[in-house]
């Protein structure tokens, strides 16, 4: 009786241990990180035809179809020089064993888009989860943190794909509007 009890504890014991992937097999997220801020950025450049004026009029009718509450996204709204700039979030999910995800929190952004001639920039950044205390997203790339778990990639990943997405549908909603002209 007492080596079953032995043979079942061993075989329970290796199977908790092979069902962890140890750190070194998992794949880093690769999410941009600016070299002099150390910090999860998206930038870019866009080269896009039109006045300062044209674009950014284009980039706020954007920012009103993309978010619900503007009033709540805009926190400066720089008609004169053309710049908005915004405070949003993305939401994170955990994966239970069964698959199925469950809502896990909320991490802010900053979120800067500013219009010159015939191009736009736009500059994401200051990842923060909200949490009891705003924590950076930067620590869930230290593996040698104790509080640190392989769930923390699977949340990278998941705010890159989203910010992806909304670089995506900036860019579409920043190009021209074509002109239907009926001709009967």
């Amino acid at each position: 009786m007492k080596r079953i009890v032995i043979a079942v504890f061993l075989i329970l014991s290796s199977a908790a241990l092979f069902a962890q992937k140890p750190t070194k097999d998992l794949p880093v997220p690769d999410l941009p990180i600016d070299e002099r801020t150390n910090l999860v950025t998206y930038q870019d450049v866009v080269k896009q035809e039109g006045t300062p004026a044209v674009l950014y009029e284009r980039a706020k009718k954007w920012v009103k179809k993309y978010y619900k509450n503007t009033n709540e996204v805009i926190k400066k709204d720089d008609a004169e020089h053309y710049v908005l700039e915004m405070r949003s979030s993305v939401r994170i999910f955990s994966k239970q064993k069964d698959g199925t995800m469950l809502p896990k929190n909320v991490v802010y952004y900053n979120f800067k888009l500013e219009c010159r001639d015939n191009r736009y920039r736009y500059t994401i950044t200051n990842f923060n989860e909200k949490a009891a205390a705003a924590a950076p997203i930067e620590n869930w790339f230290k593996t040698d943190s104790p509080y640190w778990s392989p769930s923390q990639y699977d949340f990278l990943n998941q705010i890159d794909e989203q910010i992806k997405e909304l670089i995506n549908s900036l860019e579409e909603g920043m190009m021209p509007e074509e002109v239907f002209e009926d001709e009967w």
